[in-house]
């Protein structure tokens, strides 16, 4: 039963997607409100939280030909989006709805705020046509719509229940002790969702060293590598091939991945620095499988309690599931998993998420030689000690102080990053002009 609850975890949070998740979730958001929306488009006002803005602004989206803004997600999600595909809602729009997008834009038909909504992740929609006033409302999960309001008619109204339903799951039975109990003993043949993301993740990683996508941090790593001014140590490889897929993904690459818990980056973070120690190590297929297992179920563990969206850099949290899956690689114990999630939030709790963009991928290979080197250090025995910093006395404690960090003592950053963010004089002018 037990190993049942963990697979409907893994399946849930592990899911493809498209693009960066934020313009995503976004143009997902426009396209289930056009669903309701009949005749010619006329306008969209979206109120989005300063963290959507803030990750929204900045990172190219797929099959836009390098283009990027919250605008051109909006228009593109109500005009060539399928919401039927979630965080792939935007798999099948052409060059003609790019074209229209624009004109669209460039007509003030797209319009953004800044929401005052408490929620991290919060999106509301305000989308009119000829015949149609659609209002439809995103709250904590980038496919979660909780209101649908047609013409002043409620459609549609989610339920917030703070109690489990019955439906719903658990996340109380994570712990580093259940998470390593589980992937030594679920059958291979279950864990089919981490072959995808093995096989999917790798797929960008690759197409990351085929050319010039972002500020290439992956592929001149590589080339460091190569020429000899950098080791091909087991840091090394996982940065360069870690990095390669982010700077993909960063750039608008069409090609999907795995994410975890909302996060493609934490999906890429997450599985592909054990995945490339693995084959540096020629460790074989199913230790692979279930190393990279346990570094999403960690990732997924620690990002449950912080919550969906944060000021923190998603990559520190998946250093940490990396750090646990290379322990598992080099033989490790539940001990040297505990001592390598304290070392790696010892060093990078810090890091700060100042949107998505292009130099997201300097700092996942910061992260990930973080939470290989902590492996290491954490196979040798040795950890920043529970008296030191915000470590705490064993993986609970940390993982409190960490979360105390992040929503306590950070709890303004985003509105000062985004506040940053929008005085830029290149910055998307329909959000500045709603500030």
């Amino acid at each position: 039963m037990k190993h049942e609850a963990f697979i409907k975890i893994l399946n849930k949070e592990l899911v493809p997607a498209l693009g960066c998740t934020d313009p995503i979730g976004v143009a997902f958001a426009a396209a289930y409100a056009k669903k309701y929306a009949k005749g010619e488009l006329q306008s969209i006002t979206a109120e989005l939280s300063a963290n959507i803005i803030k990750n929204a602004a900045a990172v190219c989206i797929p099959k836009t030909e390098g283009k990027c803004g919250v605008a051109l997600a909006l228009a593109l999600g109500a005009l060539g989006g399928d919401s039927d595909k979630g965080l792939e809602v935007l798999s099948d729009i052409t060059k003609e709805n790019v074209k229209q997008a624009e004109a669209c834009i460039e007509k003030g038909l797209i319009q953004t705020t800044v929401s005052e909504n408490a929620k991290k992740l919060f999106m509301k929609i305000n989308m009119k046509s000829k015949d149609t006033e659609v209002l439809v409302t995103v709250e904590d999960n980038y496919l979660d719509i909780t209101s649908i309001i047609v013409n002043g008619e409620i459609i549609f109204c989610k339920e917030h229940k703070n109690h489990v339903a019955e439906n719903e799951i658990s996340y109380d039975m994570l712990s580093l002790e259940s998470i390593l109990e589980f992937a030594e003993t679920a059958p291979i043949c279950k864990l089919d969702i981490i072959e995808q993301a093995i096989k999917t993740n790798m797929h960008i990683a690759t197409e990351g060293f085929s050319k010039d996508y972002g500020v290439a941090i992956g592929k001149n790593i590589k080339a460091l590598v190569e020429t000899g001014i950098m080791s091909e140590d087991l840091a090394n490889v996982a940065m360069m091939w870690t990095a390669a897929a982010t700077d993909a993904r960063m750039a608008g690459c069409d090609f999907p991945v795995i994410s975890n818990t909302g996060s493609g980056n934490q999906g890429l973070a997450s599985t592909i620095p054990v995945i490339s120690i693995a084959k540096k190590l020629n460790t074989d297929y199913e230790k692979m499988v279930r190393a990279v297992t346990i570094s999403s179920l960690v990732t997924i563990y620690i990002k449950e309690k912080l919550g969906t969206l944060s000021p923190v850099c998603g990559a520190v949290i998946a250093g940490v599931g990396t750090s646990c899956g290379v322990v598992y690689l080099l033989d490790g114990k539940k001990e040297n998993m505990e001592f390598a999630l304290q070392n790696t939030l010892g060093d990078i709790t810090g890091m700060l998420c100042d949107g998505a963009k292009a130099g997201c991928a300097l700092k996942v290979a910061t992260c990930t030689n973080t939470g290989v080197m902590s492996a290491l250090m954490a196979m040798k025995n040795i950890r920043i000690q529970g008296t030191d910093g915000i470590v705490g006395n064993g993986e609970m404690q940390t993982i409190d102080n960490f979360i105390k960090i992040a929503t306590d003592g950070m709890h303004k950053m985003d509105r000062v990053i985004l506040d940053i963010i929008l005085k830029k004089e290149d910055m998307d002018v329909s959000i500045r002009q709603n500030n």
